[in-house]
């Protein structure tokens, strides 16, 4: 059982080291900014997609749904894709959210539909209205941006089985993430009208809720 889940868990390391720095790439030229990839935005990309590959196997492990590793390794790598690339142009891009949410779904569904997992399916389809309309209302009266409002949908499509600590946890790391890079804008000079990425933030929060 330890060799299994340690091949399960490198397997998903290598898969969200690849693919997030490729999603990067794609969701950077549908921004039309791709003369921002560079080496260590692409190595950030690997480093959080392995680290996401990782969890998110071990959280299908975990939970002994096999059939949730697919739509998790993917949804981890979108989420972390999106994250890079709000990091550096300060936008979320809509096609590749939208496509991750899409693809995410469909394999959710069907997975936890053959495994009969009735309430982690529904929980699954509720946890992004609510964590989307949480968002809209900072998109509202918070600065967000309506792609984080994107962002957030996709996220809540993780935690059909995260616990009440994750779910604190990841909330706790949103805030801290948020606090800090505001803390970094008024030192370099900023004021409270200057943008700040809530993608990095999200990201973490969400993989962080559905890991533990």
């Amino acid at each position: 059982m330890t060799i299994t889940w340690l091949g399960a868990t490198v397997a998903g390391a290598l898969f969200g080291g690849l693919v997030a720095p490729a999603l990067t790439t794609r969701g950077l030229l549908q921004l039309k900014r791709v003369g921002l990839r560079s080496k260590n935005l692409l190595l950030i990309g690997a480093i959080g997609g392995a680290a996401a590959g990782a969890a998110t196997v071990l959280a299908a492990l975990r939970l002994d749904i096999w059939a949730l590793a697919p739509a998790l390794l993917l949804w981890g790598a979108g989420l972390v894709a999106a994250a890079c690339c709000d990091a550096v142009t300060q936008r979320v891009p809509t096609s590749l959210v939208r496509q991750a949410g899409v693809v995410t779904f469909v394999l959710l569904t069907s997975g936890l539909a053959l495994y009969g997992d009735w309430r982690g399916l529904l929980v699954s389809m509720v946890a992004p209205v609510a964590s989307g309309l949480t968002l809209l209302l900072c998109w509202r009266f918070a600065g967000a941006g309506f792609g984080d409002v994107r962002l957030a949908a996709l996220g809540g499509l993780g935690l059909g089985h995260s616990t009440h600590r994750g779910l604190l946890l990841g909330l706790a790391a949103f805030i801290l993430i948020v606090v800090a890079q505001a803390m970094v804008t008024v030192v370099r000079g900023g004021d409270r009208r200057t943008m700040i990425p809530y993608g990095p933030a999200l990201a973490v929060g969400f993989l962080l809720a559905a890991a533990l």
